[in-house]
């Protein structure tokens, strides 16, 4: 009727009604709401005045290293094991997740800059995993890999957790792989090596079921997508509930901002620095001078890339990273998925960002993502190929 309020469609509803249209689905939903469970705790312990006032007084000595004195990375640091807690426990919770930390391979360079306090990989497997005891009739895990599809999700719990104490947004970054297309010619897991179960998540971006990301800021907002399309829902405080409130999210074809964290510009590729030059000159294709919006999280800045169009940047750099800083499997190829599937585009500089194949976990890469126009721009300037035509 004229002036009734349109019902508001929770997460859940939303969920439940996509899984009876697309059952085969079905295998996402049970994570899905174990996210959106694991958001709205870490959301309110984020915003909670004496989880933040209150992050160094109160910390933990078996999770916190004092040694440095450095009272900023310590409140990281613990944000950052409180965060990766909520959301192991949240994904346990669902009786179906089996929760691995992602292993650390000091063999790689890479390996020195993640910090100790970087997130696991959880590997997920389906219900027939678990058998009944002939004794007591409950259920125990099987150390065997099944027959029914199973989904390997990794996770960065908070991304941007440093910004935290100064009350600038975080996030929490995920993506969901189909766990088996990690193994070829009939290859299984060893359930209980490590090593192994994290293979499972070493695929190129465009093997993704799904990604998303939870921003932290002055609302909450979880945004993913499944595939077919990208969808926003905001939490409801008053009733505990992310609402859908974006539906079918499409980034601008074209901004007039860039976001990239200039500090490192002295090592960055001339034909890059060349591109910048032409946005803040105004003597792009736009002939408009860009203006520059960089926060730190690269949630917060690939979100507002999403909804205000632009580019976001992160090349490498001859002085400090030469492999780029952001890592491939946990952060900017679940970003790029997400972009993608509102129309966006991604690249690493050479070739379309969700084609790369990582080799192991915390492996980083250079990434350039946002709207298809500036990106398409920018292509020409660093020359790379790819879909960016």
């Amino acid at each position: 009727p004229p002036g009734q309020t349109a019902p508001r469609i929770t997460l859940t509803r939303w969920l439940s009604a996509k899984v009876q249209d697309y059952p085969e689905l079905r295998d996402m939903e049970s994570l899905h709401l174990s996210i959106q469970m694991a958001c709205k705790t870490i959301s309110n312990l984020i915003h909670s005045s004496s989880t933040v006032g209150n992050m160094n007084a109160n910390a933990d000595s078996a999770i916190i290293d004092n040694s440095n004195g450095n009272l900023r990375d310590n409140s990281m640091k613990r944000l950052d094991q409180i965060s990766k807690n909520v959301l192991q426990n949240a994904l346990r919770f669902t009786g179906r997740l089996r929760v691995v930390e992602a292993p650390r391979d000091s063999g790689n360079e890479d390996e020195e800059g993640p910090r100790t306090h970087q997130p696991g990989v959880t590997i997920a497997y389906a219900l027939d995993q678990f058998g009944a005891d002939s004794n007591d009739g409950t259920r125990h895990e099987v150390d065997a890999w099944g027959k029914t599809r199973r989904v390997a999700a990794c996770f960065d719990p908070l991304d941007g957790s440093g910004n935290a104490d100064a009350a600038i947004c975080t996030g929490t970054v995920f993506g969901v792989y189909d766990a088996d297309a990690g193994f070829k010619g009939g290859e299984t897991p060893d359930m209980r090596d490590v090593k192994s179960l994290s293979r499972a998540v070493l695929q190129p971006g465009n093997k993704l079921l799904a990604a998303g990301y939870c921003l932290y800021s002055s609302t909450t907002m979880l945004v993913f997508s499944l595939g077919g399309g990208t969808h926003g829902f905001t939490l409801d405080n008053t009733i505990n509930e992310f609402v859908l409130t974006h539906p079918n999210m499409m980034i601008p074809k074209r901004g007039n901002i860039y976001s990239c964290n200039e500090a490192y510009s002295e090592g960055w590729d001339d034909k890059f620095k060349g591109y910048l030059s032409s946005l803040k000159t105004g003597k792009g294709e736009t002939g408009q001078r860009y203006t520059q919006r960089y926060v730190g999280s690269m949630v917060g800045d690939v979100h507002r890339t999403l909804m205000y169009g632009g580019i976001f940047c992160c090349p490498t750099d001859s002085e400090v990273h030469q492999k780029g800083n952001l890592q491939l499997v946990y952060k900017s190829a679940p970003m790029a998925y997400v972009l993608e599937h509102a129309g966006g585009k991604a690249s690493d500089g050479n070739v379309d960002l969700l084609s790369v194949q990582p080799n192991y976990v915390h492996e980083r890469s250079p990434c350039f993502m946002g709207s298809p126009e500036d990106m398409d721009e920018l292509m020409t300037y660093l020359g790379g190929e790819g879909h960016m035509g």
